[in-house]
């Protein structure tokens, strides 16, 4: 079962042409019907082209409400398209192709004109299987007002709503969700939000669907799923019935100075079956992974190695999956907390979200449900945890929604227990699906996906930043660089020691793996505390590092930041030495700021407009403004050792970012009266490094960590 809302969503306003009885089963519709499985290796669209051509009016009328029932909705679209053509003023026509056009295509915008001839005449004895039907059923008038809904039309919808209440049969499955509609539209009437711009991932969206976007803690990584084609036509036979989609597949891309490149698919996925990238670690180590190869659909544990799109191991764990649907996970900070959404049985309402933590000695406890106020009688989906904990991100399509799915987010409070959620308003929702919410480690980067108007292909990928967190974070963060400029091996880690006089944990002990990509590590602090922390090399004595800080209390995203080396001979972590020149006491106060950004292959340019140079320069303005004296921007820059032919040698397109970001904030700082003569740019180091060239350019990860330009200030 894949995780696409329009694949995997039944509908929850049944059609009247469900409950219609069957009778005298065509040749074609038993071909079609025996099995999904059968229907996959017998019917093709050729032959539902060929129907469409030769078929009578009425062998069309037949196939089309069998289609409908059993929600073929593409196939059934094809040829209500056609019954147009013998009748376009028929309700009953305009109907099928009003239904098909809303749940298949996903497109109100359309269907709304074929409803609005649809409900002119309604008959509720209408008679799915003649061509002699001239009418519509009564449910023409719930489906019209879920497209005036969709497209902001409310008090024409709830009108709608209520002309179908009057009409129908008191049997109709539909009657139970008007009391549903009805309070999602008034939310939607009185929808209000934080002034913020959403944007499309235009680097990665296309005209399949494109959703679930995970984004790593430092928004350079992101997981996502994709219903796309494979080539030669290997997924053909295993397209959804509904939309006609592939099934779903895990890809993985990565965000440099050009964009988002091109995307990896995941070596788990197979053209059969759905699979997908939900979860990762901090260290990007440890993953969740979906498939429904094994029955209704299950969550793994993989683990990364020297690249994410290819985990070493697949562990299949008892305790969390079921017969039932297991849909999306999320880890927490350390990695011993999973949410986690499931429609077994004892649940609140269809999918409920449910958690389980990790004991000392590894093992999983048994799933929880979470709970209300958090679950409800409804579906909840797609949760994410923030990065500090206290923050859970989810889906529903319940009584608060706008309409479809919209996004949550519910806090957790001071006796452990998660509050009421709340509605994260536009534009992160809207009237259409709103799902698979997930922020950089500041929760100012925000990814979700969505079937919004506008979009290139069903769901879609957007992106929102937001000028502050909802949540405090505070973080230790390491970088370990190797003595030579390769990459860091596999098996670096170290131990760190946390003490904290004032926190209620006085004190704790880490083991901690970097990041193979770049060498960065995470350790989870709280704000507003004073910590002593020590590293220790695995096995060793005595640490290479420590010291005593304090966090600040302010409502903003803040790191210790600390640089370290791995010796590859001695194969340990040391501490970088620098001699340090006196300097002003006033000076010394001040906090200095580094950047970095990694480039693809002979990208050479960073922006002074970019987002993190921005923020950046205007730190330095402020403390300018607040008596520094003076500011050193100190530039180093690296090409991989992969041959340029544009450049001609490396040591020339090193030596090019490190001018071109020079040159862009020079500009900056001239044409600012604060900045101006009292901020100096230099280039302190232009460097070729990184394994020897091996014909392996397409080995992106391997040479990605040596093509980079970023400063230092002092």
């Amino acid at each position: 079962m894949c995780r696409d809302i329009l694949c995997r969503e039944e509908n929850l306003l049944l059609s009247q042409l469900r409950a219609v009885k069957m009778t005298k089963f065509s040749s074609l519709f038993i071909a079609i019907f025996i099995g999904v499985s059968q229907l996959y290796s017998q019917i093709t669209p050729e032959e539902i082209d060929d129907l469409i051509k030769t078929g009578s009016e009425q062998l069309l009328v037949k196939e089309n409400s069998r289609l409908m029932q059993e929600d073929f909705l593409y196939y059934a679209d094809k040829i209500a398209a056609r019954l147009l053509e013998f009748d376009a003023s028929s309700s009953n026509y305009n109907y099928r192709k009003g239904y098909t056009t809303l749940y298949s295509l996903n497109d109100p915008r359309s269907a709304i004109q074929y409803f609005t001839v649809a409900i002119t005449n309604t008959n509720k004895n209408y008679d799915a299987f003649s061509k002699n039907e001239k009418a519509a059923p009564h449910d023409a008038h719930f489906h019209y007002a879920e497209c005036l809904h969709m497209l902001g039309q409310y008090d024409k919808s709830i009108e709608q709503l209520y002309v179908f209440k009057e009409k129908s049969r008191e049997e109709s499955e539909l009657l139970e969700a008007i009391n549903l509609k009805i309070q999602q539209i008034q939310n939607a009437k009185n929808a209000a939000g934080p002034n913020l711009q959403i944007q499309s991932l235009d680097g990665l969206n296309t005209e399949y669907p494109d959703y679930a976007p995970l984004i790593s803690l430092d928004g350079k990584l992101m997981f996502y799923t994709a219903r796309r084609p494979w080539s030669g036509g290997k997924t053909a036979l295993y397209n959804d019935r509904k939309s006609n989609f592939p099934p779903e597949d895990g890809y993985v891309a990565h965000l440099n100075n050009a964009g988002w490149s091109a995307s990896e698919k995941l070596e788990i996925c197979t053209p059969h079956h759905n699979e997908a990238g939900l979860a990762m670690s901090a260290n990007e180590r440890a993953l969740i992974l979906y498939t429904d190869s094994t029955g209704n659909g299950d969550l793994y544990f993989g683990t990364a190695t020297s690249s994410i799109t290819q985990p070493v191991s697949l562990d299949q764990d008892t305790s969390l999956n079921t017969e039932f649907w297991e849909t999306h996970a999320t880890f927490s900070a350390d990695g011993n907390t999973m949410y986690f959404t499931s429609d077994r049985d004892g649940g609140l309402g269809g999918r409920d979200i449910y958690y389980r933590t990790k004991n000392a000695e590894g093992k999983w406890s048994q799933p929880i449900n979470i709970g209300s106020p958090v679950n409800s009688g409804y579906d909840e989906d797609g949760p994410f945890l923030s990065y500090d904990g206290r923050i859970l991100y989810f889906s529903s399509n319940g009584l608060r929604s706008y309409g479809g799915f919209d996004l949550f987010y519910s806090q957790l409070e001071s006796d452990g227990k998660w509050s009421m959620p709340f509605n994260m308003g536009a534009p992160f929702n809207s009237t259409f699906d709103d799902v698979f919410y997930s922020t950089t480690i500041d929760g100012k980067t925000c990814y979700l996906s969505s079937n919004r108007e506008g979009g290139k292909g069903s769901l879609d990928i957007y992106t929102v930043n937001r000028s502050e967190s909802l949540s405090q974070v505070a973080v230790f963060k390491g970088h370990i660089k190797t003595s030579t400029g390769e990459a860091l091996p596999e098996e670096v880690a170290l131990d760190m020691t946390l003490k904290c006089t004032d926190c209620i944990v006085k004190e704790q002990q880490f083991s901690l793996t970097p990041r193979l990509r770049d060498g960065i590590f995470y350790g989870k602090l709280e704000p507003c505390k004073t910590y002593h922390i020590v590293l220790y090399n695995p096995g060793k004595p005595q640490p290479f590092h420590e010291e005593t800080f304090a966090t600040e209390c302010a409502l903003e995203y803040q790191e210790i930041y600390r640089e370290f080396i791995y010796d590859m001979n001695e194969k340990i972590i040391k501490p970088i030495v620098t001699e340090v020149e006196p300097i002003d006491t006033l000076v010394a106060d001040y906090k200095n700021f580094e950047f970095i950004r990694y480039f693809g292959y002979n990208k050479n340019k960073v922006s002074n407009q970019d987002n993190e140079i921005a923020g950046i320069l205007k730190n330095i303005e402020q403390q300018i403004s607040d008596g520094r004296k003076q500011v050193t921007i100190n530039l180093y820059s690296s090409s991989s050792k992969v041959p340029t032919k544009t450049y001609g040698t490396n040591e020339k397109l090193a030596q090019l970012r490190a001018e071109n970001l020079k040159k862009e904030l020079e500009t900056y700082i001239k044409a600012n009266k604060t900045l101006n003569g009292k901020v100096s740019v230099k280039i302190v180091s232009v460097s070729v490094d990184g394994p020897e060239y091996n014909e392996d350019s397409g080995k992106l990860e391997k040479y990605r960590p040596y093509q980079f330009v970023g400063f230092k200030t002092e």
